[in-house]
């Protein structure tokens, strides 16, 4: 692939290109207008310290200069990363890839590999009728989404080794998950121009921009929490739904009830609101479901944090998908601080372990995922 490059120094600006790359560089930015005009790139890759002038203004000029189509990889200082980003955004600037300013030499090659699709691919999974089905997990708050998405999607790998599963943190004012499994370097929201239409989404494999489980092959996660459009999450999970067969979101809080939500919300396939056993917080999730009812969204609950033996009324009209046992505090906390899961432990907490099995048997029974 052919690549010009806008970096102080040649011999060293190659050290950054992918082997798989001919990368013809320019050591200045007036030098880098006249190569696009001479060459035809298939990609440009430039670091934001060979421009002087605001990003507002160097940067719809590049991209303007560039043939239709062609991808623009921005590898920012730290003092411009914030305003790049905001500069793409507002003017709507279509294929511009901002990398993190934080990245080393070689994080900055892996990414320019793989947003260009230079890296060893893995099979993307076959497009079929049996779509994957999605999953979006939200609450009130304090309810018990992040241990689950820790521990439950491994459960479900080790029953159905066949089949893959992604999980993804939106929760973008409390990222604990992206905190656990240390997804910082496996932003989705890097690609971003992808999410413009599901064709172009449904293109990549994101097997390869997910990080892949230490405990099973067939698990993957990915860093998902930022101020999404409504139409980037219905492009986002039309392609996630196409190459994994199942996909949870951490989406988080339920509130404020914005556009986005709402997009996620009709567009899942199941909608788990968790809810805490607990008298108010169990009314107030009857009636955020039957709001929601009429709007023609179901929604189905998660009780967690249950304790042997209390008694709940959830209603009659209300699905129960599952029922999670309250696990100590302290044994909580001493497995997020270790950073251990507690269905890989070596002594597991046996009602926990019990109900999360129940759920991922449940999957491919004929009943319904309802447990009483």
């Amino acid at each position: 692939m052919k690549i010009i490059v806008c970096y102080p120094m040649k011999s060293l600006a190659k050290t950054y290109m992918p082997d798989a790359s001919e990368a013809l560089v320019a050591e200045t930015s007036s030098e880098f207008f006249r190569y696009v005009q001479h060459y035809q790139p298939e990609a440009a890759v430039l670091f934001s310290e060979m421009f002087s002038n605001p990003a507002w203004e160097w940067l719809p000029a590049v991209k303007d200069s560039l043939p239709e189509g062609i991808p623009l990889i921005i590898v920012p200082l730290y003092r411009d990363e914030t305003i790049i980003g905001k500069v793409t955004e507002e003017t709507q600037l279509q294929g511009v890839y901002v990398l993190s300013a934080q990245l080393s030499q070689e994080e900055i090659r892996d990414q320019i590999s793989l947003i260009l699709g230079l890296i060893n691919d893995t099979q993307v999974k076959v497009e079929s009728e049996s779509l994957g089905i999605v999953y979006a997990l939200m609450s009130y708050g304090s309810s018990g989404i992040t241990t689950f998405c820790i521990n439950y999607p491994i459960v479900l790998a080790k029953q159905n080794p066949d089949k893959r599963i992604a999980v993804l943190d939106m929760n973008e004012a409390k990222p604990d998950l992206t905190r656990f499994f240390k997804l910082q370097k496996h932003q989705l929201a890097l690609f971003r121009p992808d999410f413009l239409d599901a064709g172009t989404a449904k293109k990549r494999n994101w097997i390869n921009v997910c990080k892949q489980s230490i405990h099973m092959p067939n698990l993957y996660y990915a860093h998902a929490a930022t101020k999404w459009k409504s139409s980037e999450i219905t492009n986002l999970i039309t392609a996630f739904r196409h190459q994994f067969d199942f996909v949870y979101v951490d989406w988080g809080y339920c509130f404020p009830e914005t556009e986005t939500l709402q997009r996620m919300l009709y567009t899942a396939d199941r909608n788990l609101l968790f809810v805490r056993a607990d008298p108010f917080s169990i009314e107030n999730a009857r009636e955020w479901i039957r709001t929601w009812r009429k709007r023609g969204v179901a929604c189905e609950v998660l009780l967690s944090h249950l304790d042997k033996g209390q008694p709940f009324r959830i209603g009659e009209d209300i699905s129960l998908y599952g029922i999670v046992p309250r696990i100590s505090e302290g044994r909580l906390m001493q497995s997020h601080r270790s950073n251990s899961v507690l269905v890989e432990e070596f002594f597991p907490p046996k009602p926990y372990m019990s109900s999360l099995k129940q759920m991922a048997e449940a999957e491919y029974s004929e009943k319904s995922a309802v447990l009483s």
